[in-house]
């Protein structure tokens, strides 16, 4: 059985204060975030995206301390509900390597990272 089956999300936001990590946004998913913030999406463009490093999307932009701007001061995401594929997807889809030190749901699947040694690591979708 695949240990991710019993993976169980916390919200604690800790996938989502990963220094250097970027989240992809695709096309579609544009307008349903830039609505959810109450932007226009060229607002939403300018405002609250970058050019990935690969420049092959965009991307969310980040705080100064590395967190998405999406967290809010409670540490939960403010676009939850229209949130970015790439954030939907992990730890099922991808995680890297910090993942099982920084996801407490991930560190309670097992006693160890050796425990999901035989799982792909991708660091995006």
């Amino acid at each position: 059985m695949n240990p991710l089956s019993r993976f169980v999300c916390r919200r604690c936001g800790a996938c989502c204060r990963t220094p250097g990590g970027i989240v992809r946004l695709r096309e579609d998913e544009i307008a349903p975030i830039a609505a959810a913030l109450g932007l226009s999406e060229a607002d939403f463009i300018e405002r609250r995206t970058a050019l990935a490093p690969d420049r092959r999307s965009l991307v969310l932009l980040d705080r100064p301390d590395g967190a998405c701007e999406m967290l809010d001061e409670t540490g939960a995401c403010r676009i939850h509900a229209v949130k970015p594929a790439q954030c939907r997807s992990f730890p099922f889809a991808w995680r890297n390597q910090d993942s099982f030190r920084s996801c407490p749901g991930l560190r309670a699947l097992s006693d160890g990272p050796d425990f999901f040694a035989g799982l792909p690591v991708r660091d995006s979708l």
